[in-house]
Parts: structure tokens; sequence; C-alpha cells
């Protein structure tokens, strides 16, 4: 048998993204419906339930990270295939943005954890659960696991606009 990887941010596929489609869903007030483009010969399909904290307006046409690895799941009726990921607190959810100069498809990594991401994460395993509570914004609002920041090679950070010491999800 195969020695599986630790459980850690590696395991996670992590890329920028293009949201190039959003609509509200049509069954849930909460939720938006994107067409995300990362670099794949076709979009995927994200259903992000950020309708509360982001403008419509302000979703079309941004860059953002996603996580590409999830078990897709329907969500009131319609497959999401990947998540948009976010700083977020209970009252406030921004978008994390990849650096300037990032590309659809271009992969984020963290240094000293090497990307040895699953095809498809096994829910079972629980592997985002278990990385998730070290996702975090620093106070330089650079996004981290365990202090340790997540990067696109060559261009940069991955950051939030003002959301300091918060979750990531």
């Amino acid at each position: 048998a195969v020695e599986e990887p630790p459980i850690d941010v590696g395991r996670l596929d992590m890329r920028v993204g293009k949201i190039v489609e959003v609509s509200r869903h049509p069954d849930a007030d909460s939720l938006y419906l994107e067409k995300i483009d990362y670099g794949e010969p076709a979009p995927r399909t994200v259903i992000s339930g950020l309708v509360k904290f982001i403008p419509i307006e302000e979703m079309k046409d941004r860059y953002c990270v996603v996580l590409c690895n999830l078990k897709p799941a329907k969500m009131r009726g319609i497959l999401s295939e990947a998540m948009v990921m976010c700083a977020s607190t209970p009252e406030k959810v921004e978008i994390l943005a990849p650096p300037e100069g990032s590309v659809p498809g271009d992969l984020v990594h963290v240094e000293g954890y090497p990307r040895v991401p699953d095809a498809v994460m096994n829910p079972k395993k629980k592997i985002f659960e278990t990385v998730a509570p070290d996702l975090r914004t620093n106070g330089e609002l650079v996004a981290c696991y365990k202090d340790k920041t997540l990067v696109v090679p060559g261009k940069g950070s991955v950051k939030a606009q003002t959301l300091k010491n918060v979750n990531v999800k």
C-alpha cells in the first residue's frame, strides 16, 4: 500500500480562479451560483453562501482562490464542484485575493508543505476539517497555514482586504 501523506495543507488543491459568471441560486436566497475558470478546459460550477456579504456586482470577473478537490456536493439541487476561499467572521466575509499578475489555474503553495493534493478528498478522512482551524489571516491580512504564507510562487501572497487574524474557510 502507498503510504498516505500527512494530513496538512499540502493535501488541499488550491488554485487561482476567475469568476466568469454569477447569478442568484434559483432556489436559495443566500446562495450565489458561479462559473469559475481555473485553467481547465471548462469552468466549474460553484455555489457560495456569500449573498449577505458581497454584492453581486463585486463577484463578477473577480479573481479568487478556489479549493478544487472537495468532493462535489449538491446545494439546493445544484452540484457545487469547488469552494471559494474566504476570510470570515460572523459579521463579515471577504474573498481571498490572489497576488497581482495571477492567472486562472495558478497553483497556491505553502512554504514547508509539499503540494500533494488528493484528486478528490475523501469526506470520511475529514482532511479539510482537520486543516481548516490552522488557516487564518495574519496581522498583515496575509492568508497563512500555521503562520506559513499562502503564495502563488513568483507572484506574491494571498490576502484579505481588511480582515486581520480571522479564520479562512
